[in-house]
């Protein structure tokens, strides 16, 4: 009984921690005072970033954390996953045909339109990609002064947040 009660215990906790791989609640919050950040009009763009790090490192644990619990999805969840860093330094448009249309996902055999726009593969990978666009769109406001940039930061976040509440 006593070996029984000790791998329920070990279940529990099991699914407690992938079911809480990506925390929503923290990451709409990081993701609000982005936009929140953004709309001022001294917008320090190395916090903008550094917030956008933070959703990018939540997104890799729930990609990651969703390959241990979808065997099936895990080539696609740890590619990204380990795209991750390189994402960040793309351009705009280097990162629009990798990952905003799924090029790079030819690398892997997959194409994006086999997946679920909605379903859990894409929403996990958007939690990484739109943030990693976000800090390209960021360093381009830096440079240029352009709001434009901003307002495709908003509109980022914006997309990646309802792909978040299909996970939940």
């Amino acid at each position: 009984m006593k070996l029984k009660s000790s791998v329920m215990v070990l279940v529990l906790a099991m699914s407690a921690h992938t079911a809480h791989a990506l925390d929503a609640g923290r990451y709409k919050t990081l993701v609000a005072e982005t936009i929140s950040g953004i709309s001022s009009n001294d917008v320090d763009v190395v916090r903008m970033i550094d917030l956008q790090q933070q959703l990018i490192a939540m997104g890799v644990q729930g990609a990651r954390a969703f390959a241990v619990d979808s065997p099936a999805d895990a080539t696609l969840m740890n590619f990204v996953a380990d795209q991750a860093d390189a994402m960040q330094q793309m351009t705009l448009d280097e990162i629009e045909a990798a990952w905003h249309d799924g090029e790079a996902l030819e690398e892997i055999g997959l194409a994006m339109d086999a997946l679920d726009h909605f379903g859990a593969q894409i929403s996990h990978m958007d939690a990484i990609v739109h943030p990693a666009t976000a800090i390209i769109a960021l360093r381009e406001y830096q440079a240029t002064g352009k709001k434009s940039y901003l307002v495709q930061v908003k509109d980022e976040l914006s997309e990646v947040v309802e792909h978040i509440g299909h996970l939940n």
